[in-house]
């Protein structure tokens, strides 16, 4: 066997263990979230997951009206938060979050819920440059003290946890 048949037989067999994961949004099996993450209660993607669900189709206020709910300021850093979405057990909320002083994150990672992420799927935001985006889906148990919690990874690998409250 050659090594590029060998190649070709190998990447056929681990290829599929990296498409794998809850939906076509979600992190590879091993990555920061999942690990925070080990199952599913407590939310629901639907029978077909979020295969339904196509942006690029949307009108541009498809998310609904778009809250600011403030400012947090988590390892030095302060973040604005905006969250745009109505706020529903399961819903997806969509998240834009800006760096207004402070140093720069090397991760942000987001939940709705409460501190010990019961129920809730923790997300990594996507974005540089201080601005970031995440979606957070509200757990199927929305609890009247829900927050949205934000965790932030700084460059010394530390990660500090800050709360904003839904109002």
């Amino acid at each position: 066997m050659n090594n590029l048949t060998k190649l070709l037989l190998a990447s056929t067999i681990i290829g599929p263990l990296f498409l794998g994961g809850c939906g076509n949004e979600s992190e590879a099996p091993g990555t920061d979230s999942h690990l925070d993450h080990d199952n599913h209660e407590g939310h629901n993607h639907g029978e077909d997951g979020h295969e339904d669900h196509n942006h690029a189709e949307e009108e541009p206020d498809a998310h609904g009206s778009e809250d600011e709910l403030g400012f947090v300021t988590i390892a030095g850093t302060t973040l604005s938060v905006n969250m745009g979405g109505d706020l529903k057990p399961g819903a997806v909320m969509h998240l834009d979050i800006k760096t207004t002083d402070g140093p720069e994150p090397i991760a942000i990672r987001v939940w709705i819920g409460d501190r010990a992420a019961t129920g809730a799927l923790k997300r990594k935001a996507t974005g540089n440059g201080g601005d970031y985006h995440a979606e957070a889906e509200a757990p199927a148990e929305l609890m009247p003290d829900a927050a949205v919690w934000i965790e932030i990874e700084t460059v010394d690998d530390s990660r500090e946890t800050g709360s904003i409250s839904i109002d």
